[in-house]
């Protein structure tokens, strides 16, 4: 829901944004919360210990709704996705296995957008814990808000599919396309259902193990990396 503020601030916050954070900033977007956290996190001491109260805590009291946080742009130019050709109707079970493991283990499809479009349906519409988009808007979007080489998406266990769904768990580690590149963690399951008639993919459904804010608490908790 839009705030009366405007985007990426916080009530009586100094707009500080950069070029780029202005950019980024649309109606769709997540950055309305994002932006202002990591605006004020260079003012905290480098020595100072995260905690529960510290920078997670004054994101988590901006209300603004955390939800929004998540939410893939749909401004952005699209990058992979495959196109809307040609296809592959009623494959067997097994085949789309195949597939749909490539596009998650080799492709990276969640963090990259780069998938096979040839088993969606065009209409095929694409639901997290944050909101439902469009094939053309998941593959803008979320091309464009994480660093591709900075994010791994890592399967959980087999991809399993019959003639209805297509079914695995994940365990993946995004790192956003904004200044200062935050990294969240998230696990879940993610459902494929299949039109009975073509056999392709119409609704892509992410169930997430946590809320969108404990998520998001997670970009604040990294472990530290050894000292070298």
């Amino acid at each position: 829901r839009r705030s009366s503020t405007a985007p990426g601030r916080l009530p009586c916050e100094p707009d500080r944004r950069t070029p780029l954070a202005d950019t980024l900033v649309h109606d769709h977007s997540m950055w309305h919360i994002l932006l202002p956290v990591l605006a004020y996190a260079p003012r905290v001491a480098p020595q100072q210990p995260s905690s529960h109260h510290g920078r997670r805590q004054f994101l988590l009291s901006a209300g603004a709704g955390v939800a929004s946080l998540l939410q893939r742009p749909a401004w952005a130019s699209a990058v992979g996705g495959g196109n809307a050709g040609d296809k592959l109707l009623n494959l067997p079970a097994d085949r789309l296995v195949d597939i749909v493991r490539a596009d998650l283990v080799e492709r990276q499809f969640l963090a990259t957008a780069d998938f096979t479009r040839a088993v969606y349906d065009e209409g095929a519409l694409f639901t997290d814990e944050i909101d439902t988009y469009t094939l053309p808007k998941f593959i803008k979007g979320t091309s464009a808000l994480f660093v591709k080489d900075k994010s791994e998406v890592r399967l959980v266990g087999e991809v399993k599919a019959d003639d209805r769904e297509v079914v695995f768990y994940f365990d993946e580690d995004l790192c956003f396309n904004i200044p200062l590149q935050p990294v969240v963690t998230v696990t879940g399951r993610c459902v494929l259902s299949r039109d009975p008639s073509s056999g392709l993919i119409v609704k892509y459904r992410e169930y997430w193990d946590k809320s969108p804010t404990e998520v998001l608490k997670t970009a604040f908790n990294r472990p530290r990396k050894a000292a070298a």
